[in-house]
């Protein structure tokens, strides 16, 4: 198409330009072709690469402004390309809100939901959980006929101890019944799960065994726990360090909204003081507003979240390949809500990731940008429901174990982006819902370290695997959970099979990949900065740019790919290949194992 006539279209119509396949063809032609409706269009080659900038939802012009700002080759001007997206549009190849929205709001049977087990995690951290029960106890509709389970993981024997001793006190005041689950309990659920599948003995130890990681951290291994414990149920999990209570959000809005894991927006406050000056606790409890939506299908939950029907604003700027993925079957398999307090992160460097309204909000706080990231006084999240394809772990996530989910990787950070990649792998029709309230989280550790002056550029480490599998994702192919974990086992052990050569480059690759996006977003924020009239901000930037152009050239060593110090590196890659390969192996393991579970 070609620009033959004025811009017309004034119609707020939002549409998304998804599921056309590219074809190239000859003469710096490309054949765009839908092959669910068989339309197809020859257009010049760098038309069709535009078009692949189009997947969100937006008006045609806001396709247009988009375009432009992100292909400087336009030269700018947005009134030329209008009616080119318009050609593409009266030849059926974009696709409207309305369309998409009509195939899944339609009411289907209504799914009964599963009973909810709630679990608590925790480590070496007896105040956190004293305080969380105390808590628990005296929230409005804590004692819903549920039940309750501390998972201990404390190395410390005295303090698993204590925790045990916690729970019997909180059950002789008379309170809701709270089960111990410590390390006695773990053997004895172990030699359950060995006696019922004993083929998958070295698959189980590996993922449930706290002594096959010596004294690495095992955050992921007590929310397996947890998964295995609430086989056939609605599982709720609570970081120990967090208030059972509901936070108001203070950014409301009333439409609900399909996402991404990056539209979540900030709050900033200049102390945890402040903070609390500001705090709006609501009503009902966390529990039942997590479970609400939890494990019911999407037109289940949108009835329930939208008084008199969702409308197309809800898919403003969604991405058409997620939406396209949705039925009226498709049920909510993970909840989460918004944080308030410490953020969770494990540096301030998240904030440059934030939209521009958070941004100014972050600048406008007196101090300056360091000593308000550093005083982690923040609420962080969505400002209405917001469905998402993947989850972000909050501090308290519900998930619906009625349906075949993947164990957590037991050791290492970043086991819960891996776990959200194989949730949507498994279940890719599947959604998450992020609540806007938020749940109090106030660590027992002091995090004031965690802010900015850490190096930038980032180190690989699980979040290289989590990519690995991301990769490996068709949402579209129509296969059994089953068959996709086996998949997933399938490509895992393909990359644990490599040479130490091969292996490393790939990580290598991962990683340059990885610091190629930071550098694009610390330059976003750049182009933008000079008007907020902050120049730490902007030394800020500065820094982040400069220490990306400075890592980016060289190749990732070891120690980086692995973020983990290495002294012997053919026996740590040695080591880091068969620990992949051992979770290749429980994966494939997985169903029988989470079916031994249901029957202990």
């Amino acid at each position: 198409p070609t620009p033959s006539s004025a811009p017309s279209d004034s119609s707020d119509t939002l549409w998304s330009f998804t599921g056309v396949e590219l074809i190239p063809t000859a003469d710096e032609l490309t054949l765009l072709f839908d092959p669910q409706t068989g339309r197809r269009l020859l257009v010049r080659q760098e038309v069709g690469i535009s078009l692949t900038y189009c997947e969100a939802f937006r008006t045609l012009r806001g396709h247009a402004e988009h375009l432009v700002a992100t292909l400087p080759q336009l030269g700018g001007q947005v009134e030329p390309v209008v009616p080119v997206l318009q050609q593409i549009r009266d030849a059926g190849l974009f696709r409207s809100a309305d369309e998409l929205l009509g195939q899944f709001a339609r009411a289907e049977d209504e799914v009964t939901p599963a009973p909810v087990e709630i679990f608590i995690i925790t480590c070496d951290r007896p105040e956190a959980v004293e305080r969380l029960l105390a808590s628990m106890a005296s929230s409005s509709g804590t004692g819903i006929p549920e039940c309750f389970t501390v998972i201990d993981d404390s190395r410390d024997v005295d303090k698993a101890a204590r925790n045990r001793a916690l729970v019997e006190a909180h059950n002789s005041a008379g309170n809701f019944e709270v089960r111990y689950f410590g390390l006695d309990e773990r053997e004895t659920f172990i030699a359950g799960l060995i006696a019922s599948v004993p083929e998958h003995e070295a698959s189980i130890r590996f993922l449930l065994d706290r002594s096959q990681w010596g004294n690495l951290p095992t955050y992921g291994l007590a929310r397996t726990l947890a998964l295995l414990l609430g086989v056939g149920k609605r599982v709720v999990i609570f970081d120990d360090d967090v208030l059972c209570e509901a936070v108001r959000n203070p950014l409301p809005t009333d439409k609900v909204q399909f996402g991404s894991i990056t539209g979540r927006q900030a709050v900033f406050y200049p102390s945890a003081d402040a903070m609390a000056e500001q705090k709006r606790v609501l009503r009902d409890s966390p529990i039942a507003l997590m479970t609400r939506q939890l494990g019911s299908t999407l037109p289940q939950a949108l009835s329930s979240l939208i008084h008199g029907g969702v409308t197309q604003d809800s898919l403003s700027g969604a991405n058409g390949a997620f939406v396209r993925s949705l039925t009226p079957q498709s049920r909510i398999i993970q909840t989460q809500c918004s944080t308030w307090g410490d953020p969770g992160t494990g540096d301030g460097h998240w904030i440059v990731e934030l939209d521009t309204e958070s941004i100014d909000r972050l600048l406008d706080v007196e101090g300056g940008v360091s000593q308000t990231v550093e005083a982690r006084a923040t609420w962080l999240g969505y400002t209405a429901p917001t469905f998402t394809k993947h989850g972000v772990m909050s501090q308290v996530s519900g998930y619906d174990a009625t349906q075949l989910l993947p164990p957590f990787l037991p050791a290492f950070r970043g086991e819960d982006n891996l776990f959200a990649c194989m949730v949507t792998a498994l279940h890719p029709e599947s959604l998450v819902l992020n609540h806007e309230w938020a749940i109090p989280h106030h660590p027992i550790d002091q995090r004031a370290t965690r802010g900015l002056k850490t190096p930038i550029p980032a180190e690989g480490g699980v979040g290289l695997l989590t990519r690995w599998i991301g990769e490996q994702i068709n949402p579209f192919e129509k296969l059994s959970p089953e068959r996709r974990l086996t998949r997933l086992a399938e490509s895992l052990a393909s990359l644990a099979a490599q040479s130490p050569r091969d292996f490393l480059h790939q990580g290598q690759l991962g990683l340059a990949q990885w610091h190629a996006a930071q550098l694009q977003a610390y330059q976003h924020q750049l182009n933008r900065a000079a008007s907020l009239n902050s120049q730490n901000w902007i030394r800020y930037l500065e820094r982040g740019a400069q220490e990306m152009r400075q890592v980016m050239p060289a190749n990732p060593s070891l120690s980086a790919v692995l973020a983990y110090p290495v002294d012997d590196a053919a026996g740590v890659m040695e080591q880091v290949q068969e620990g992949i390969a051992s979770f290749a192996r429980a994966l494939e393991a997985w169903p029988s194992i989470w079916h031994a579970a249901a029957s202990e």
